[in-house]
């Protein structure tokens, strides 16, 4: 793959993830979620290792998990939420390009596993989230 397809691949995938984060601020569906994780992972397998877009994308997944989280519990979108969305599709965004200047693509075997990888990571982050919640709920009760 040369690095105008994968510059081309990943400026698809950050208009699909742009797309789908809005999809996810207007209506906050956990199927939507799911495309936003498939889409970062998606997007990290073509990318190597950075932690400056990690936590873009970490940051990324969880304010759209917090959206879900409101629209799930019946609470509108707190405007602090909805801007936290949009200022970490905006480092998203703006990182992964820049690491694409910097990308190598003369090792075929660098991705071996980082989906598989990426994918229990965002798995436990979003269990993490979901035990801390329900310790919230259980408190106030």
């Amino acid at each position: 793959m040369t690095n105008k397809n994968i510059a081309e691949t990943i400026g698809e995938r950050i208009a699909a993830t742009e797309l789908v984060v809005e999809a996810i601020a207007q209506h906050g569906r956990e199927a939507e979620l799911r495309d936003l994780r498939v889409l970062l992972i998606g997007t990290m397998s073509l990318l190597t290792r950075d932690p400056g877009v990690e936590a873009a994308v970490d940051d990324l997944y969880a304010a759209a998990s917090a959206l879900v989280r409101d629209e799930a519990s019946g609470a509108h979108p707190v405007a602090r939420n909805l801007r936290f969305l949009h200022s970490a599709l905006e480092r998203f965004t703006e990182r992964v390009p820049v690491l694409l200047g910097e990308e190598k693509t003369d090792d075929p075997m660098r991705l071996r596993g980082l989906d598989a990888a990426y994918a229990v990571q965002l798995e436990r982050s979003a269990h993490v989230e979901d035990e801390d919640t329900s310790a919230d709920i259980r408190s106030a009760a």
